[in-house]
């Protein structure tokens, strides 16, 4: 079987992210406003808003992965700077010459993910980008980019702001947050104020309606000073945002739905004016695929975080809009007593949705979805959501950003209750998760990875069995990879999962009675995708890599390619009836197993 047997079935999702929303001027001098908006399956886009008649132009960024735009800054000239994920390039919208310029790559390698753009009293852009907490200055005069480097050695994130001296206060994230003075004229970089870390105490960075710079934490207030930092007793407001010209409030009026389709003018006296915007969107990029307890096929997208459903009976696909208050992603979903539970991020929130009912999404009783709130203070990527142990909803959770130890976590439905187990594996993170229904035990698969922005403590994953009725490990055994990421308890009472990194790739078979590792595959293309096992109805298993689906044979432990297309398997899904369904990219897709 090759890729003709796979079938697209469409685009379930079309809507934008990183939303932001700018004064400005047309070409001809005109009051208007400059929305700019990321895509996965296009570039960025400016979009200029005619406040009286709502029409819009679209200006996209031909860049390849100028997709996200995590950073924007609307300069004294009128220029909009965009700095753009993961490109890691500068962009320009000059509403003179009505274009969106490329204006290159703020620093290779260094700037894949830019932070916050500030500008100094001399028209030069200071940028602050992840991985490697980089400052980087552009003068818009020369056209040139002057690398100043790292603003610290272990922490990725750095979002600086320049101070009235012109030296520029760094705030530096994850880890151990807290401001770098840098000066530009000697080089020299020097802590201020206090050291936070992550998870004990607070701090961010402002600038306050007086134009001074001032440190915000649970550790103190204070005034950025000609690199002291003072204490001061009561912050002052922040910075107002800006307005339109006379004095005009504006927003989109959807933005919590995640469609940003109505804008909002507030005017001073009191008034209001909606505008509904019309404009392309390219697909949203599809992170998880699930089976719901009514035999249809759900997912959601990447950013907006929305549900979709696709109906195989009738062939309906429909975008069923937001189902949580996290942002990001729907990272996994289970059934239990006919209805789903949704885990997602950020902060590993959890939603309840009976399809049943009418689709209305809230907090309240009577919703649905309805969301439950977050399954502990820790818990922040849920890599994999698990139902049936004591009829509770579990969670393999990757821990919030700069911290370690992600734990496993359950939510009990009929006393509404929950409780988190830290720390089980030291600083890996549980991932995932599989039922061993005979043994009273379930199956954890661990990654050495912690929250964004950390380096991992540990070097190798680890298999796990705990015992969800007395509340412990009973046995554990490191592997030779940095993630196990998928488990499944198979028709045979063995246990198969896949691993990735450190030897490699491969699948293994695990027996629990004998608590031992029997078999290690080979994978196809050595690129197992997370989640990635299914039991089919035949009695087989079935898995997914980056560019085939193979079948395997729990008694011959044959594993045989299915369909084959290179690089067109993004996320695994379910199987229903003779098809098994996945992802590639933005698009929905099965393919025929029988």
């Amino acid at each position: 079987m090759h890729a003709a047997s796979i079938c697209e079935i469409g685009i379930p999702v079309r809507s934008v992210n990183w939303v932001r929303l700018h004064p400005g001027t047309t070409s001809d001098g005109t009051t208007c406003l400059h929305a700019v908006m990321g895509q996965q399956a296009a570039g960025l886009f400016v979009l200029q808003i005619d406040l009286e008649s709502g029409a819009c132009r679209q200006f996209t960024a031909e860049l390849a992965e100028a997709n996200y735009p995590t950073a924007t800054y609307m300069s004294r000239t009128g220029r909009l700077y965009i700095g753009s994920a993961y490109a890691g390039h500068l962009l320009c919208f000059d509403p003179i010459q009505d274009a969106l310029i490329d204006l290159g790559a703020i620093n290779p390698q260094a700037a894949t993910f830019p932070c916050r753009i500030d500008e100094d009293e001399h028209g030069c852009l200071w940028i602050g980008s992840y991985p490697k907490a980089d400052l980087t200055m552009y003068d818009p005069r020369t056209g040139v980019f002057e690398r100043h480097g790292p603003m610290d050695e272990e922490d990725m994130y750095n979002y600086p702001l320049v101070d009235r001296d012109g030296s520029i206060a760094n705030l530096v994230r994850m880890t151990k947050p807290h401001v770098v003075r840098y000066d530009p004229a000697t080089g020299n970089q020097t802590i201020v104020g206090p050291v936070s870390i992550k998870g004990e105490s607070e701090l961010n960075l402002m600038r306050g309606s007086d134009g001074a710079l001032y440190i915000a934490s649970t550790l103190g207030n204070f005034c950025i000073d000609e690199g002291r930092a003072i204490d001061v007793e009561r912050l002052p407001e922040a910075q107002p945002a800006a307005t339109l010209p006379d004095g005009s409030r504006f927003a989109f009026a959807d933005a919590k739905q995640q469609y940003y389709k109505t804008l909002i003018l507030s005017q001073p006296n009191g008034s209001e004016r909606r505008i509904e915007l019309s404009y392309e969107a390219s697909g949203s990029r599809i992170f998880y695929v699930h089976r719901g307890p009514d035999d249809c096929i759900y997912g959601s997208s990447i950013l907006p975080l929305h549900l979709f459903r696709y109906s195989p009976q009738s062939g309906d696909l429909v975008d069923l809009g937001v189902c949580s208050t996290s942002t990001g992603e729907a990272y996994s979903m289970a059934n239990l007593n006919g209805k789903m539970y949704i885990a997602s991020y950020p902060q590993a929130r959890l939603s309840v949705y009976d399809p049943s009912q009418d689709y209305c999404f809230g907090e309240e009783i009577d919703h649905n979805p309805r969301e439950l709130g977050r399954m502990d203070e820790l818990s922040y990527r849920p890599r994999s959501t698990l139902t049936g142990p004591l009829g509770r909803v579990w969670t393999a959770s990757v821990p919030d950003y700069g911290r370690w130890g992600g734990p496993l976590s359950w939510y009990d439905p009929e006393s509404d209750t929950r409780s988190a187990h830290m720390n089980i594996c030291g600083d890996a993170s549980c991932y995932t998760m599989a039922w061993l229904e005979r043994d009273e035990r379930i199956a954890v698969g661990t990654t050495i990875h912690g929250g964004s922005g950390t380096q991992p403590r540990v070097e190798q994953a680890a298999l796990f069995l705990w015992d969800y009725r007395s509340n412990e490990k009973t046995w554990e055994q490191s592997v030779e990879h940095t993630t196990i990421n998928a488990l499944i308890a198979g028709p045979d009472e063995r246990l198969y999962g896949t691993v990735t990194g450190g030897s490699g790739s491969a699948l293994f078979v695990f027996d629990p009675r004998a608590l031992e590792f029997t078999h290690f595959l080979q994978v196809p293309d050595d690129a197992p995708l997370d989640l990635g096992l299914q039991t089919g109805p035949d009695g087989n298993l079935y898995g997914f890599s980056r560019s085939t689906i193979y079948r395997l044979d729990p008694q011959s432990l044959r594993i045989d390619p299915i369909v084959e297309k290179e690089n067109g398997f993004t996320v695994a899904g379910p199987i229903l009836g003779d098809r098994i369904f996945f992802a590639h990219e933005h698009r929905l897709c099965a393919a025929t197993i029988s």
